[in-house]
């Protein structure tokens, strides 16, 4: 996990003994979505924009993860003592499922011990919330999951809308808000756009990142030359796209802020 102001320990010690009035403690969990280092970054808004306002953000996002390896290292979110756990996870879990060689990828890079398809997802996440409602006495928020490919008419999508369907239904069954994330970047795609198809090829999300981390093309630009919207490589997100998870989670925050323990 990493923070923008001190370093974090794997095991999350430096928060555990918290001085009153310390910062509203605000966990993001999740995929490279969140980490931010092959996609737009909205942890880093979220802390440029609110810490002023008394809230710090520890980023707990970790590249290719899915929903099932976030439930194996709740551990170090629960040792933060959070105020507040938002939890972005499913586009690998959805992307696993593209073809045989995507899931034997997954399995292998992921240490997976079964296939990952819609039930395991649908177990995963409720086990999630389960273990961070009993284990913790923070606030709670799901994102559901952003398109894979501009292609709303896509297989891919279609895959996306199921797996939202079931986030939803597992939070609502929980008690905790989902917010609208396909719909607030849906409604962002231009009229008649006729983005390239998603092929499922990992080499383009090396050549983004790689672009603009050497390079260093704006994320907005790669997605520009890639004929995309919001989407770097079909999968990850560009600066516009992390706005709006920065604007849906300081709506949250800010709309039922926290109480400071």
């Amino acid at each position: 996990m990493k923070r923008r102001a001190t370093p974090v320990a794997p095991n999350g010690a430096p928060f555990v003994h918290r001085p009153a009035g310390a910062p509203m403690e605000v966990v993001c969990a999740g995929d490279s979505i969140t980490r931010g280092l092959a996609s737009g970054d909205y942890v880093s808004l979220l802390h440029d924009r609110l810490g002023p306002a008394g809230y710090r953000f520890v980023n707990a996002g970790v590249d290719g993860n899915l929903a099932w390896n976030v439930r194996r290292r709740l551990d170090e979110v629960i040792a933060c003592r959070p105020d507040a756990v938002t939890l972005l996870v499913g586009t690998n879990d959805v992307n696993a499922t593209y073809d045989a060689r995507w899931a034997r990828h997954y399995r292998r890079q992921q240490r997976l011990p079964r296939t990952p398809d819609l039930q395991w997802y649908r177990e995963n996440v409720d086990a999630i919330l389960d273990r961070l409602q009993n284990g913790t006495s923070a606030r709670l928020a799901v994102l559901d999951l952003p398109p894979l490919g501009e292609d709303l008419a896509s297989t891919m999508n279609q895959r996306i809308r199921e797996y939202n369907a079931v986030l939803r239904e597992v939070a609502e069954g929980r008690g905790v808000p989902c917010l609208p994330l396909y719909e607030r970047l849906t409604a962002l795609l231009p009229p008649g756009h006729r983005p390239p198809p998603y092929e499922g090829r990992l080499g383009l999300a090396i050549r983004t990142t790689f672009q603009h981390l050497v390079l260093r093309r704006s994320w907005n630009d790669i997605s520009a030359a890639n004929g995309l919207t919001l989407l770097t490589d079909h999968i990850h997100l560009n600066d516009t796209a992390a706005a709006v998870i920065a604007d849906l989670i300081g709506e949250w925050l800010q709309t039922s802020p926290p109480r400071r323990r």
